[in-house]
């Protein structure tokens, strides 16, 4: 797919870097492109307890694996205070599902008991604390492994979210980044998380992209709370957000480190819309306001 910027017969009309990215783009589509791949390390440790050093099994290590905190260890409340920590103030736990096998005629067993009364199991839970979550818990024993690296901030890029107008609050506060509509805030992984320092701000400027959407600033319907339900539009959403992003990090400079991320991110979600690509039209459309939008103040394409 060539361009979509039309004119009109005798029409000239000047290239923009929104037709530079949009071509650089398709091009890398029709080609084919890498997989996607995560710009951030993660533990490659599944979640454990921090005593035992023992992994969660079943739904157990689905759930704590995908919260997204930068070190596995997760503990009981009671295990912190022996420990001589505690759980920091308005943090929430996550249950931990267990089979407690209960005997029909006597009090609570346990499943290798030697008896012969009948008994059947019953689900029950206990509440764990990411070591994140809590205070003067020394385990830097565990931190050997740790991926760090020195961030430094990219001057242009940096320059771009400053600049933005009434824009979202910024955390750094779990492992994962995303956007939450109804708070108005991005979360970003740890900045020294990150491969590169451009691929922080390529992955700042998609969540930023996001927020362009929320009814205080484009109220862009594909960012509704009834759109995200439908799995449609939080593709298109996601397409444009990428698009955004990747406007954002020509501007910024850093856009030949990037592209090929964001052109794979595009097109596993242009797979999700049965490869119509008449969605990359809308897309890039409105992304090219959003990016007009976040640019406004001070920065122009």
């Amino acid at each position: 797919m060539g361009p979509f910027f039309f004119k009109r017969k005798g029409q000239k009309m000047k290239t923009t870097v929104f037709d530079v990215i949009n071509n650089t783009i398709f091009k890398k589509l029709e080609s084919g492109v890498i997989p996607w791949k995560m710009p951030w390390h993660n533990s490659n440790k599944p979640a454990c307890n921090l005593i035992s050093q023992k992994p969660y099994r079943g739904i157990n290590y689905i759930i704590l694996n995908m919260l997204g905190f930068k070190h596995p260890y997760f503990l009981t409340y009671k295990q912190a205070v022996n420990l001589g920590g505690s759980v920091k103030k308005g943090e929430h736990g996550f249950p931990v599902v267990f089979w407690k096998y209960i005997g029909k005629d006597c009090d609570d067993c346990n499943i290798n008991d030697d008896h012969e009364k009948s008994i059947y199991p019953l689900l029950r839970y206990y509440t764990v604390f990411n070591v994140e979550q809590c205070d003067n818990i020394n385990f830097d024993h565990l931190k050997a492994d740790d991926f760090k690296r020195e961030f430094s901030p990219i001057e242009s890029a940096q320059r771009i979210v400053d600049n933005m107008s009434n824009k979202p609050v910024i955390e750094h506060k779990q492992n994962r980044a995303f956007y939450i509509p109804s708070k108005d805030i991005v979360n970003m992984p740890p900045k020294e998380l990150f491969f590169s320092d451009a691929e922080y701000y390529s992955t700042l400027f998609h969540e930023i992209s996001h927020a362009s959407g929320h009814s205080s600033r484009l109220n862009r319907l594909t960012l509704t709370k009834e759109s995200l339900f439908n799995r449609h539009e939080y593709s298109k959403e996601e397409l444009i957000a990428e698009f955004c992003a990747s406007y954002l990090s020509a501007e910024a400079g850093i856009d030949g480190t990037t592209i090929d991320n964001s052109a794979a991110y595009i097109a596993g979600w242009l797979k999700a819309l049965q490869n119509n690509k008449t969605w990359l039209i809308f897309a890039a459309a409105q992304a090219q306001r959003a990016a007009d939008y976040i640019l406004a103040n001070g920065c122009n394409l």
